[in-house]
């Protein structure tokens, strides 16, 4: 057993923010996932699986009166058991409440089971808060400061495991098993009476999300070596982390198997480049996703994008020097370099017209590169000012054409930065 990791509970909810446009925010309406299983799609499901000795619930979620409520208008028996999809924050923020109410109704507190790499990355996010916090300001386009001070209440696990932990119940098992993806610590959960299979977050209904900007190096290749692992099971169902499950054995198969697939063909392709000494950004320009790996519904761009995987597996293979140009191995402080390149530039009325060219040519991308010679710089002139308010527009331009919510994200935060700046700067 582990000792809880401690943090004043109320200081880690998003109560009385406005989260309208959080991508993470769903329903508490109850939704039949199979025979005794029902869930409520939150940040990710929530899986309430109904067993002889009580409840084993797949995650809490953020919001407990509601989900709790949610699940006691269907059953009043008590939780033996509370699994953890994997450690990102919100996904079990509400689970120290949840106790609460299990020792209020039943005097009992369930098991929390996790695997062994979720206390770690607990304290990995309460080191880090302020950065965590702001991250998810940017990703879920909370307004600038909205989580500051907020501390987010983890509970530690009660019991951990490595491979595999099993529930066993009078006519259900519950095989929890490892499987690392978007976290080291993700888990699915393979019901083999019911032949369900709850994925977690290795299983969504859009391309993997792999190479997510603000996070960590995720792997591809040992995401798809979980999905290679998932298929293996005889699964007639697949909880996907969002979106209704799917029915079928041979649709569940070819959903694990094309999309190991295509994480494998990024793979390949990157290394290729790479052995050829291409950097980072000339083989995000230069890959173009093979239609017969990626004809798939669920191999679109809708929460990432096919770039960002590209990245990651160029970060896996290599260090942080992406761009192989000398001038970035010891970088000068980005105000100075910015301030230089304003006094270099003579006349900036060319630079400020060149960008709106490419802005009315459709050339959004090149437009942000020259325009960033001024909007770059902190200072007042008109100039700047003028370049700021262009590059604002321009990534609100970016973020309305783009289909990947993460960067959908933050080029509006940055545009909302860029407005801020000239609003402190007008007189």
């Amino acid at each position: 057993m582990t000792d809880a990791i401690s943090a004043d509970g109320a200081a880690g909810t998003l109560e009385g923010i406005d989260r309208s446009s959080d991508a993470l925010v769903g329903s508490h309406a109850l939704v039949d996932l199979g025979p005794g299983i029902f869930g409520q799609q939150q940040a990710g499901w929530l899986v309430t699986i109904e067993t002889a000795e009580g409840l084993v619930q797949i995650d809490t979620g953020d919001e407990a009166a509601a989900s709790l409520a949610a699940i006691r208008s269907r059953s009043d028996a008590l939780f033996t058991d509370i699994v953890f999809s994997h450690g990102h924050q919100r996904y079990n923020l509400a689970c120290r409440e949840w106790l609460v109410d299990c020792i209020r109704t039943s005097g009992r507190v369930p098991r929390i089971i996790a695997q062994a790499n979720l206390v770690r990355r607990q304290r990995r996010y309460l080191e880090s808060n302020g950065l965590q916090n702001r991250i998810i300001e940017r990703q879920f386009r909370y307004p600038r400061g909205s989580l500051d001070g907020r501390v987010f209440a983890f509970t530690a696990p009660t019991h951990t495991f490595t491979d595999r932990f099993v529930i066993e119940t009078p006519g259900r098992t519950i095989e929890v098993v490892a499987a690392p993806s978007e976290t080291d610590d993700a888990v699915s959960v393979w019901l083999a009476e019911d032949r369900i299979l709850y994925g977690g977050p290795s299983c969504i209904p859009f391309m993997p999300n792999v190479g997510s900007p603000q996070r960590p190096v995720r792997d591809p290749l040992r995401w798809a070596d979980t999905l290679d692992h998932l298929a293996t099971y005889p699964a007639d169902t697949l909880i996907c982390e969002f979106g209704p499950p799917l029915q079928g054995h041979s649709l569940v198969r070819d959903y694990l198997t094309t999309t190991a697939a295509a994480l494998r063909w990024c793979h390949r392709s990157v290394v290729a480049l790479m052995n050829e000494g291409y950097n980072v950004a000339e083989i995000v320009n230069m890959v173009t996703p093979d239609p017969a790996v990626f004809d798939r519904p669920w191999l679109q761009e809708g929460y990432t994008s096919v770039e960002h995987v590209l990245r990651d597996v160029y970060r896996g293979q290599f260090g942080w020097w992406e761009d192989l140009n000398p001038t970035s191995l010891h970088p000068a402080h980005p105000r100075d370099v910015a301030r230089e390149i304003g006094r270099a530039v003579a006349d900036p009325l060319p630079v400020l017209a060149r960008a709106r060219q490419l802005r009315d040519a459709g050339e959004i991308q090149l437009a942000l590169h020259v325009v960033d010679l001024l909007a770059l710089d902190e200072g007042m002139e008109p100039a700047v000012v003028e370049a700021r308010a262009m590059k604002a527009d321009l990534c609100r331009r970016a973020a309305a054409t783009n289909p990947c919510y993460v960067t959908q994200s933050l080029y509006l935060d940055g545009a909302d930065d860029l407005e801020r700046a000239n609003r402190s700067v007008a007189p």
